[in-house]
């Protein structure tokens, strides 16, 4: 039996969070004596199957509790203080604050992992200055777990190699998502007409303002169509600001964090990735399992997914770019379909019981106990 602990901020709300849930949840219990540990507390029962062990090192979550975090993991006794089992693997599952936590380990006995996934070089203000200050956290680990090729590519660039980085895809709970979309949607909400979607925090990365300017300009040629917005995040007040200005507020919606979005993507005509930068889209790859039409930026992770604009229109990272793509997708109807058949297609490539049947031989392989 190895013994394994996935350490993360929390369980709720982004997609690291929704995939390390998936991957954990389909594990080998008779395998694998899995623990998940956050910083803040979470209901763990809402996220995690029974036989996985979940604590937090927090009881609560506040300002004195957020300065106390940022203080023991400045100064390397988070780990000391938090967590304290013996385990045989050891997985920083988010940059930063986990990875910082991890570094600091006391177990020379576990073999620790740091996983990667963004493209660090676009998701940082100064990448050198990044790296200089992270490389000797990142030392402290036997592998660096990328989830894309994309990722692992930039990951060595940034650190010159330096470090033993792998690439493990994501699992998605494709029969969980296919099976959660059969639902209704919610007590007055409806489909009005031709409907965009996208999904994610509100964040500089994700570039929300980019996809509501296209969205603006469809609609002042004529192209009638509902945008979608699901999710929550620091740049909201900045979103409502210019749906308000512009008079979207007929045309944008944006609920907040939907705990099941599917039935919504489901209901969607076109699903839409405006993002400055990913590393592999869990937004996408779900739109892949329930057949969407999509178009995207060319960012990190998107042509594995969707290769040459074979399973979904993939555009240059720019505004311009985008807005010819979103027209297109909208104009082209016998595009979309196209791009619908070749999803349901792309879709069955992602099984969460054959994604985790390779990371656990990972895992396996890595302690030495492959059979």
């Amino acid at each position: 039996m190895i013994k394994i602990l996935f350490f993360i901020e929390t369980l709720k709300a982004g997609g690291a969070e929704k995939v390390m849930i998936d991957l954990v949840n389909h594990m080998d219990q008779t395998k694998f004596d899995v623990t998940v540990q956050t910083v803040w507390p979470c209901d763990a029962s809402k996220y995690l199957v029974s036989g996985i062990r979940y604590k937090s090192m927090y009881s609560t979550e506040s300002k004195a509790n957020h300065l106390r975090y940022r203080v023991e993991a400045e100064s390397g006794l988070a780990y000391r203080l938090h967590i304290k089992d013996d385990y045989d693997i050891e997985c920083a599952y988010l940059e930063m604050g986990p990875t910082k936590v991890l570094s600091a380990s006391t177990n020379k006995k576990a073999k620790k992992l740091a996983w990667v996934h963004c493209d660090l070089t676009k998701a940082v203000g100064d990448p050198q200055a990044f790296a200089a200050k992270t490389a000797a956290w990142y030392a402290k680990f036997d592998r660096i777990v990328c989830v894309s090729q994309n990722v692992k590519e930039s990951f060595d660039e940034l650190f010159e190699g330096r470090f033993n980085s792998t690439v493990l895809y994501n699992v998605i709970d494709d029969a969980a998502i296919r099976e959660k979309a059969t639902l209704p949607l919610p007590d007055g909400v409806k489909k009005r007409r031709f409907t965009v979607l996208t999904a994610g925090r509100f964040s500089a990365p994700k570039n929300f303002m980019r996809l509501l300017q296209a969205h603006k300009r469809l609609l002042d040629e004529g192209l009638q169509h509902d945008l979608w917005i699901l999710g929550e995040g620091s740049e909201r007040p900045m979103l409502e600001q210019y749906v308000a200005e512009n008079g979207l507020q007929d045309s944008v919606w944006m609920p907040g964090y939907i705990e099941n979005p599917y039935p919504f993507m489901r209901e969607a005509d076109l699903l839409a990735c405006s993002s400055i930068y990913e590393g592999y889209s869990t937004f996408m790859t779900e739109g892949l399992i329930l057949g969407k039409p999509i178009v995207t930026t060319d960012v990190s992770g998107m042509r594995e997914l969707l290769g040459d604009s074979e399973y979904g229109l993939i555009v240059e990272n720019d505004d311009e770019a985008f807005y010819q793509g979103m027209k297109r997708m909208l104009t082209e109807r016998e595009l979309r379909n196209k791009f619908s058949e070749n999803a349901i297609t792309r879709g069955r490539d992602f099984s969460a019981e054959q994604l985790t049947r390779k990371t656990e031989d990972f895992f396996e392989e890595l302690t030495g106990e492959s059979h």
